[in-house]
């Protein structure tokens, strides 16, 4: 790819019949949107498309009207209904060519699988258009395409979600990379910061006055973006232009004058979950954890078990739906129960004290509430959790009243469970 650009535009066509319908989420162009802006390509235009030759050849067209990189994601498998690869060729006059080292490539990843040959149909995904670049796709058969055309560069990628990042994240980085230029001005870098626990109006409001009394020496030039969802808030710091380590510099000192401010809040956590925070936690301490579930169902659990090496923190847990279970299996007081509610202090204690014991494990985390739609009362509506932490015994309960639907008063409800601990442990480690 040659000759850099100076303020790169991007525009992308996601082609597919199930996005149209709404059977799949187009998780592939938030992921590009995000992916391009750090590299300091402004995403200006997205398109959606279905399995049609004549839209996706027009939105080809209105997207090279808007932007200098097109990429175009799905429609490139070896069924008939992936069209996106002829319809690129035919929009530039171009024919379809074998290109050998893709040749090369199937038969390695067919012989792998036990195949002696190449299936025919997918043999067609060798074709390229004339002058087209393959993209190695290392966890597929489809490979990515470059496509250079007087000033625009359009891209093709598989729809399949890790395929696609894969195969940007590889030769299309590099690719880019050339296009901009080392020592692009325009390159964009971000730092994330991690909250839970405190809604995006509630964090604004004690960030916006502390980010206006440092002033423009601190914060000059760095843009915040407000990143809420059902968990919690991802604060976004964008800085454009400059070296990778100063920008880090200007972050690390920016985030230091807002210690105080976010410390409560902030977790720790690459990926973004604080259900790997939390185990980062325990494992530091070679704890082990339990939980009994009774509004959320699991969803404690199931979260912690989403990451590989959960089996180094996590023992498991009840789901103590039935108010049986409560106190068969998890040592509820009967009377207590009958006289307070399951949804209630008491027994929340009891089930993070009562599941900790009985598993034998170092911390436990109950959870009891009302979901919802119906089960509330004027004094138990809607929303209300009570949550309880168990650590070396001793146990501390919070109440919340949680908005939303039923999916996400349990959502809410499962990350201040993973919160609650989390806070417990690092503020017994003295780290935030």
């Amino acid at each position: 790819m040659q000759g850099t650009v100076a303020q790169p535009r991007a525009a992308i066509v996601s082609v597919g019949n199930e996005l149209l319908y709404g059977e799949t989420v187009d998780t592939n162009a938030a992921w590009l949107g995000r992916w391009l802006g750090e590299l300091g390509i402004t995403v200006v235009r997205r398109f959606t498309v279905g399995d049609r030759r004549a839209d996706i050849d027009e939105a080809l067209e209105r997207a090279l009207e808007a932007a200098d990189l097109v990429i175009l994601s799905g429609g490139l498998g070896p069924t008939p209904d992936d069209l996106t690869k002829s319809v690129v060729a035919d929009h530039f006059g171009l024919g379809l060519v074998v290109v050998d080292s893709v040749v090369r490539r199937l038969e390695e990843h067919f012989r792998a699988g036990g195949y002696d040959e190449v299936p025919p149909l997918s043999l067609g995904q060798a074709e390229l258009p004339e002058g087209a670049i393959p993209l190695r796709n290392p966890s597929g058969t489809a490979p990515g395409i470059l496509l250079s055309r007087d000033r625009a560069r359009i891209v093709l990628l598989p729809g399949v979600p890790h395929e696609l990042r894969d195969i940007a994240a590889g030769d299309l980085a590099d690719e880019l990379d050339a296009w901009l230029g080392p020592e692009s001005r325009h390159r964009a870098h971000h730092r994330v910061i991690h909250t839970t626990g405190l809604a995006e109006t509630s964090l604004a409001q004690r960030l916006e006055p502390r980010l206006q009394a440092l002033g423009r020496e601190m914060t000059g030039g760095v843009d915040l973006a407000y990143l809420p969802d059902l968990r919690g808030v991802d604060l976004r710091f964008t800085l454009a232009g400059g070296t990778a380590q100063e920008a880090a510099e200007r972050f690390d000192r920016l985030l230091g004058a807002l210690d105080d401010v976010l410390g409560p809040w902030r977790f720790e956590g690459e990926s973004g979950d604080i259900a790997d925070a939390l185990s980062v936690a325990l494992r530091a301490r070679g704890w082990r954890l339990a939980v009994a579930e009774s509004c959320t169902g699991g969803l404690v659990g199931k979260r912690l078990t989403d990451r590989p090496g959960a089996s180094d923190v996590f023992v498991g847990g009840v789901i103590a739906y039935d108010d049986a279970v409560k106190v068969d299996l998890l040592g509820v007081d009967r009377e207590r129960l009958e006289r307070d509610g399951a949804v209630s202090e008491a027994v929340a204690r009891q089930l993070a004290k009562g599941v900790a014991e009985r598993l034998g494990v170092e911390t436990g985390v109950g959870v009891t509430g009302v979901a919802g739609p119906g089960g509330g009362s004027d004094e138990k509506p809607v929303g209300t959790v009570w949550i309880s932490t168990a650590v070396q015994g001793d146990v501390e309960v919070t109440l919340h009243r949680f908005a939303g639907d039923r999916e996400a008063v349990r959502e809410r409800a499962a990350q201040a469970a993973l919160a609650s601990l989390y806070r417990r442990l690092t503020a017994t480690s003295g780290s935030d």
